[in-house]
């Protein structure tokens, strides 16, 4: 049976969300493509993660070191300590609990100022623990063979290119992504950068998705994570 995550990383409510809604779109195609796949949701803006202190700073060994707790993160150790001063208990572990838990991960995010949300590079920065172990600690990468797809949505700031970063940069995590980068699905609304929001995107996304155009482009990325084998570290 194929588990698949899925982490929403935008601000907006999943019921509203239009990275939401293609997210789900390809879910439901990798489904039909796929027998016996299990979805794990995760809603990132609902939970309390604590920032990146920045560890590997003070020399790159600080970083996963093996005594900062069973999730080798000392952002999650000092939150544990000290909650007050880190605005609560640091629930990080919902993501690292899941990753390690799926063989394939899709990234959803919305595109913010011509890039990625910021809660998703917060989660990003927080998953170089993950990174470093193998970089730093010459241990196996945790994540290495993974299925990866990325999606991204937004009004008009080239989204695709968005969406493409964001997949190159979680490739040095160890994720395996089809050798043609087609791994990632891409929306946006407008190619007018003096286009403002008069109202909500995802009908918008909604009736895109049924067009022959979103149809194909919805097909091809879900069949392209399916078969990912290309791992870049």
């Amino acid at each position: 049976m194929s588990r698949i995550l899925a982490i929403h990383t935008s601000t907006h409510d999943m019921k509203l969300s239009s990275s939401a809604a293609l997210t789900r779109a390809l879910l439901d195609r990798m489904a039909t493509l796929s027998s016996g796949t299990e979805v794990r949701w995760i809603d990132a803006s609902k939970l309390h993660i604590v920032q990146n202190l920045s560890c590997y700073a003070n020399g790159k060994r600080d970083c996963a070191n093996p005594q900062s707790g069973p999730y080798r993160c000392w952002a999650h150790v000092e939150s544990l300590k000290d909650p007050a001063k880190y605005g609560g208990k640091d629930q990080m572990p919902v993501i690292y609990d899941g990753l390690a838990w799926a063989d394939t991960v899709i990234f959803s995010t919305s595109t913010r100022w011509g890039s990625h949300s910021a809660l998703c590079q917060k989660i990003i920065e927080r998953m170089d623990t993950l990174e470093n172990r193998a970089s730093t600690y010459g241990e196996p990468y945790p994540l290495r063979g993974k299925k990866l797809g990325v999606v991204a949505t937004g009004l008009h700031w080239h989204t695709g290119d968005v969406a493409n970063r964001l997949n190159e940069t979680l490739r040095w995590f160890g994720f395996a992504t089809a050798p043609d980068d087609t791994s990632v699905l891409a929306w946006q609304r407008s190619a007018d950068p003096f286009f403002e929001h008069p109202d909500n995107d995802r009908p918008y996304l909604e009736k895109w998705t049924l067009t022959p155009k979103g149809v194909w482009a919805v097909d091809r990325c879900a069949r392209s994570i399916l078969s990912a084998n290309k791992v870049w570290v």
